[in-house]
């Protein structure tokens, strides 16, 4: 090996040095940039090609040969993370629709429902026990007191139905958010394909992309298919959203069609380039779970109180079932929570209200039985009730919980990628000196072959 080869080998170790150190700059310099991979240089002995019979024997090598600069991640961990923040996402958005159901239907027991149904209780019972004397003001109270529970009913299926609609805006929102992020996973393939085609380097593309990625599956789930061209495919379900440089858009859509309702059976759903799917996790999965599942059950037990808080009312009310001779009746078809009203004829005269048998009784030659009955049918509707808000509070502290507890388990995930692929700045450090070193080494190494060859070309021929 010439003298030349020397130079040539101290020269690669100078630029692979270089290089080195430019990495670890970029390293140092991004380090608290969200979303950056750290950056190593890969480089291997050259190998220097020694065949037929003239070959050297106990030569070194041919230097070294950089053979790349790699980005730093862990598939694994990176998929890990992706899952366990979709996963903290969804429970933390069921969190927050289960505390808008307790807002609307929850009950303190000193006020709400609770409260309404102990007060139109006495008033009932004043009545059952009244005679003559203040008759006509104890009727009076219970149309008034059976108003407020009815206000109140409609009240919260009022509350129920614009958390509904509320959530289908966000819906909407969220799937705008998310063909936004599926777009701009299109333009990064692009760049990332043709920077990678022309042999240049896109691990800072690869970043972004990765955080849209994030984006995209805390959204709604979202799993990616890596190529060997460098793009990748995203599935939301069973539908692509992501094909190389093109992407499919999200639509929100309704059974009902427009302005949907709760109470009319309306549920919202999901398709991607036409075909029927949807988020298998993320924040888009809980808030279309929670119109289409949370809120319908939530409307149909606040539905199946109504019904029987009236019709137990009703049939104490009006035993031979007269027509025309109920306490409540609707405005639709049939007693549901949005319809109800008191009969026009007691709301207008509520000295008509109908409180006895018409036997005679030890106080003012009345027996109060229909009051009396109607009294009985409160235990079973207020422990109805209890039920129901009881089971509405467990439901919301059981949320939390959960939504807390993911929190946790997402942060750890997180932790563990950047345990792989963030910057540490102490290994950082160490690596520059290193290089620092390595520099210095191979400069000295090119000095000391010039000075060989100084002294060669002067001495020679003296």
């Amino acid at each position: 090996m010439s003298t030349f080869s020397g130079i040539n080998q101290a020269a690669r170790a100078l630029g692979a040095a270089q290089r080195g150190m430019e990495v670890t700059g970029q390293n140092i310099a991004n380090a608290n940039t969200p979303g950056y991979s750290r950056q190593r240089v890969e480089q291997s002995a050259s190998v220097l090609p020694q065949t037929g019979q003239h070959v050297q024997k106990f030569v070194a090598g041919d230097g070294v040969t950089v053979n790349g600069i790699t980005r730093v991640a862990d598939a694994l961990a990176t998929a890990t993370a992706r899952q366990d923040a979709a996963a903290a996402e969804e429970l933390a958005t069921a969190a927050n629709v289960w505390a808008g159901v307790e807002a609307a239907l929850g009950d303190t027991g000193t006020s709400g429902m609770s409260k309404d149904l102990a007060n139109l209780t006495s008033a009932w019972n004043d009545l059952a026990k009244a005679g003559t004397d203040g008759l006509e003001g104890a009727r009076s109270l219970v149309v008034t007191r059976s108003q407020a529970v009815l206000d109140t009913i409609t009240t919260m299926d009022t509350s129920l139905q614009a958390q509904y609609e509320q959530l289908g805006l966000q819906a909407q929102t969220l799937a705008t958010q998310a063909n936004t992020a599926a777009e701009n996973v299109a333009k990064l393939n692009k760049s990332i394909r043709e920077t990678l085609a022309s042999g240049g380097s896109a691990n800072e593309l690869m970043d972004q992309r990765d955080q849209v990625l994030d984006q995209l599956a805390s959204i709604t789930g979202a799993r990616s298919v890596h190529r060997q061209d460098g793009t990748v495919d995203v599935l939301v379900g069973n539908a692509t959203l992501v094909t190389g440089e093109f992407s499919s858009g999200m639509v929100i859509g309704n059974t009902a069609g427009g302005n949907p309702q709760v109470r009319e059976g309306a549920e919202y759903t999901v398709s991607v380039g036409g075909q029927s799917t949807g988020p298998v996790a993320g924040s888009l999965k809980a808030t279309l779970d929670g119109a289409n599942d949370t809120l319908k059950k939530q409307w149909d037990n606040l539905n199946a109180f109504a019904t029987k808080f009236t019709d137990a009312v009703n049939t104490a009310y009006n035993p031979t079932n007269a027509v025309g001779g109920d306490f409540f009746t609707s405005n639709g078809a049939t007693l549901t929570a949005h319809d109800l009203k008191i009969a026009d004829g007691l709301t207008a005269y509520p000295a008509t209200l109908k409180d006895s048998s018409g036997l005679a009784g030890a106080a003012g030659g009345s027996d109060r039985k229909i009051a009396q009955a109607v009294v009985a049918t409160f235990d079973s509707t207020k422990a109805v009730w209890r039920t129901n808000a009881t089971t509405i509070a467990a439901s919301t502290q059981s949320a939390d919980n959960r939504a807390a507890l993911a929190s946790q388990v997402s942060l750890k995930s997180s932790n563990a990628r950047d345990a792989v692929a963030g910057v540490n700045l102490d290994e950082e450090m160490t690596n520059l000196v290193s290089y620092q070193h390595a520099y210095s080494a191979a400069a000295r190494v090119l000095n000391a072959i010039d000075e060989a060859l100084e002294t060669l070309i002067q001495r020679t021929g003296v």
